[in-house]
């Protein structure tokens, strides 16, 4: 899956700078004038005070934004990670799912999982067997995908066109599990098992990490990995 990383503009942190700046630079005006111009010692220590207040005051700020700031990314870093590794493993299981709904029996390795997933509806409907048990384990990867995408619109780690194929994923799967479950056409079923496997190609296509991510998994788990009978 893709890192996401935060990007801040150089007016945008101008901006959010500009308060702390000016009421240092008050605080520095203040605290010239007052030690050169005030009429008496009484005013002077009560200007100096003012000024002392708006050099810390900002200062304070800074090093609580900055602290914020600072735990805040490293809990947008973890929840990216967690979310990496669950799609990661989603990704892998679904790719199982419809190697054996087909019939494959290849090693599972990218280039074997690259050539099937250009396949097209006619080869898929020739090759498709989709038995109750397929069926139950694509309904539960549905329901974890729905629920990845629902905490993603809490946490907002995913990019847009992420959250676009994986919500569009979701729906080619609803589908499929809607169409076996009310007409069991064999020629639609291949058109949304074609569908899916093309949300797969594009999430890999959409980053180099999400890419190497999941060739990872697949270089880790393919030497074990054949669809049962």
């Amino acid at each position: 899956m893709y890192y996401m990383y935060m990007k801040f503009s150089f007016r945008n942190f101008l901006l959010k700078l500009l308060p702390y700046l000016l009421s240092i630079a008050g605080g520095i005006i203040l605290y010239t004038g007052a030690i050169d111009n005030a009429p008496n010692d009484n005013v002077r220590d009560l200007v100096i005070n003012v000024s002392a207040s708006l050099l810390s005051i900002p200062l304070v700020f800074l090093l609580y934004d900055y602290t914020n700031s600072r735990i805040a990314n490293t809990m947008k870093r973890n929840l990216i990670n967690s979310m990496d590794d669950k799609l990661n493993i989603l990704m892998l299981n679904i790719i199982g799912l419809l190697r054996e709904s087909m019939g494959v029996r290849s090693k599972l390795t990218t280039e074997n999982l690259n050539r099937m997933l250009i396949w097209r509806s006619p080869e898929i409907s020739r090759r498709l067997k989709l038995t109750p048990r397929i069926l139950v384990s694509l309904h539960e990867y549905h329901n974890e995908l729905d629920s990845l995408l629902y905490r993603d619109s809490q946490n907002s780690v995913l990019t847009t066109e992420q959250n676009r194929i994986l919500s569009s994923m979701a729906r080619d799967m609803t589908h499929l599990i809607n169409e076996n479950k009310f007409r069991r056409n064999q020629h639609l079923s291949a058109k949304h098992v074609e569908s899916i496997m093309g949300r797969i190609l594009d999430w890999l296509d959409s980053s180099s990490v999400a890419a190497m991510n999941l060739a990872q998994h697949l270089t880790d788990s393919g030497a074990g990995v054949e669809t049962k009978k």
